[in-house]
C-alpha cells in the first residue's frame, strides 16, 4: 500500500503525491508574486529612476481680504461652516475654481504657449501631453499640474504648479497669482457697480413715480380751477358761520321790531326779506361744501385732492429716502473692496520636487502586493472549494 501512495526517484528517496503538489504550489506562488509583485516594482523603479523627467514646482499662498469693518461674529456660519453674506469666503472658492478652470487655462496657454512647453519631445511618453490634445484633455492634464487648497479656518488658499524646468514653473506660477489678483479685482469692481446700479434704478423709479403725483395734482387744479379745495372749504365755512351770525342777529331784530310794529310796516318786511336772502345764501354755501344736493362732488373732489396729497407726500419720501440710499451705496461701494494679501509669493525652484521616485515605487510594490495578496488568497479559496 504504502508503495502505491509514493513516488521512487532515481536517488533512492521516496516522495508522497502531497510533497509533490505544495512544492509545486510552492513554485507557483513564487512565479505569482515575481509576475505580479516583483516586476511591477522594478518596472515602476526603472520608470521612476531613469525615464520620468523632472518636474519643477513654484506657488503661492494669499487670503482674500475685504477693507469693510467686521459686522460682529456670524454665528450661522460659525455652526455650519456656510459663508456669510458679503464675507470673503465665497471669493476664496471662486479663485481656487478658477485656479483649474478652462478660462485661465487658455489665458495662460495664449500668453505662453503652455500646450507647447507640456508637449515637448525630451518630456517622458507618461508625462507628455499628447500634441493634438483636446481643450478637455488639456484641462484635465492641467489638473494634475497644478494642486490648490483652501483652509477654511484661516481663509489661506493656495496653489503650487508644476513645469519641466524652473523657467517656466516661476513664470507660470507668477501669471497664475496675477490672474487670481485681476479675478478678485474684477468681482470686487462688479459687486460695486451691481450695487450703485441698483441704487441709480431705485433713484430712477421714485424719481417717476414723484413726477406722476405731481402731474396728477397739477390736472386735479387745472381742472378744478383751484389751487387748495380744502383751503377754500374752510374759507367757504368761515364764511357761513359769519353769515349765521347775521343771520342770527337779523333774525333778533326781527323779533323785537315786531314787537313794536305791526306785521304789515316796512322795516319789519325788509329784515324778514333779509333773513330769507341770508338763510338761503347759508343753504347754498352748506350745499357747496357738502351738505345736501351738490355737496356730494365737492366731497368726492376733497377726497380725490386728499388722496393727490398723499400720494405726493409718500413719493417725495420715497425720493428722498431712494437719494440717501444711493449716496450710502457709493460710499459703501468705495469702502467695501476685496484684494488679495499676499502673505508667500512665487519664487525660483532649484530643485526638481517630482516625482517622489522612492515613494512612488514603494506606492507600486505596495500596491502590487496587496493585490497578488488577494489574489492568491482567492485562488487557494477557490481551490480548496472545488476539492
Amino acid at each position: 500500500m504504502e508503495q502505491d501512495n509514493a513516488i521512487e526517484r532515481p536517488s533512492g528517496l521516496v516522495t508522497s503525491p502531497r510533497a509533490v503538489r505544495a512544492k509545486r504550489r510552492g513554485w507557483r506562488l513564487a512565479a505569482s508574486f515575481a509576475v505580479m509583485v516583483v516586476a511591477p516594482t522594478v518596472l515602476g523603479g526603472w520608470y521612476y529612476g531613469k525615464v520620468a523627467s523632472d518636474r519643477y514646482a513654484a506657488g503661492a499662498s494669499f487670503v482674500v481680504r475685504g477693507v469693510e469693518a467686521a459686522s460682529g461674529v456670524d454665528l450661522f456660519s460659525s455652526f455650519t461652516g456656510m459663508p456669510s453674506a458679503g464675507s470673503t469666503t465665497s471669493d476664496s472658492y471662486i479663485i481656487r475654481r478658477y485656479l483649474e478652470s478652462p478660462d485661465l487655462l487658455r489665458a495662460l496657454d495664449d500668453m505662453l504657449s503652455l500646450r507647447e512647453h507640456f508637449a515637448e519631445e525630451t518630456i517622458d511618453p507618461v508625462s507628455r501631453l499628447a500634441q493634438n490634445s483636446t481643450l478637455e484633455e488639456f484641462v484635465e492634464y492641467w489638473s494634475r499640474r497644478i494642486q490648490t487648497s483652501y483652509d477654511s479656518t484661516t481663509g489661506i488658499v493656495s496653489y503650487e504648479v508644476q513645469a519641466f524646468d524652473p523657467d517656466t514653473a516661476i513664470v507660470v506660477a507668477d501669471a497664475v497669482l496675477d490672474a487670481a489678483t485681476q479675478l478678485v479685482n474684477e468681482l470686487s469692481e462688479k459687486a460695486r457697480r451691481d450695487s450703485v446700479q441698483f441704487a441709480t434704478r431705485e433713484v430712477e423709479r421714485a424719481e417717476e413715480r414723484l413726477y406722476a403725483a405731481q402731474m396728477a395734482l397739477r390736472r386735479f387744479r387745472e381742472e378744478q380751477g383751484a389751487f387748495d379745495p380744502v383751503i377754500n372749504a374752510q374759507l367757504d365755512a368761515e364764511l357761513i358761520a359769519t353769515l349765521e351770525a347775521q343771520l342770527a342777529d337779523l333774525q333778533a331784530q326781527v323779533v323785537v321790531l315786531a314787537e313794536a310794529v305791526g306785521p304789515a310796516a316796512p322795516r319789519l318786511t325788509q329784515l324778514k326779506r333779509q333773513v330769507e336772502a341770508l338763510a338761503d345764501q347759508i343753504a347754498q354755501r352748506r350745499a357747496a361744501i357738502g351738505g345736501e344736493g351738490g355737496g356730494a362732488a365737492t366731497a368726492n373732489m376733497l377726497a380725490e385732492f386728499e388722496d393727490l396729497q398723499i400720494e405726493q407726500t409718500f413719493a417725495q419720501q420715497r425720493y428722498a429716502s431712494a437719494l440717501t440710499s444711493l449716496e450710502a451705496a457709493r460710499m459703501e461701494a468705495d469702502r467695501q473692496q476685496r484684494y488679495l494679501a499676499i502673505f508667500a509669493r512665487p519664487f525660483r525652484p532649484e530643485e526638481a520636487v517630482y516625482p517622489e521616485r522612492l515613494r512612488n515605487t514603494l506606492l507600486i510594490f505596495g500596491g502590487a502586493f496587496v493585490i497578488w495578496l488577494i489574489s492568491t488568497l482567492i485562488a487557494l479559496a477557490v481551490r480548496d472549494h472545488v476539492r
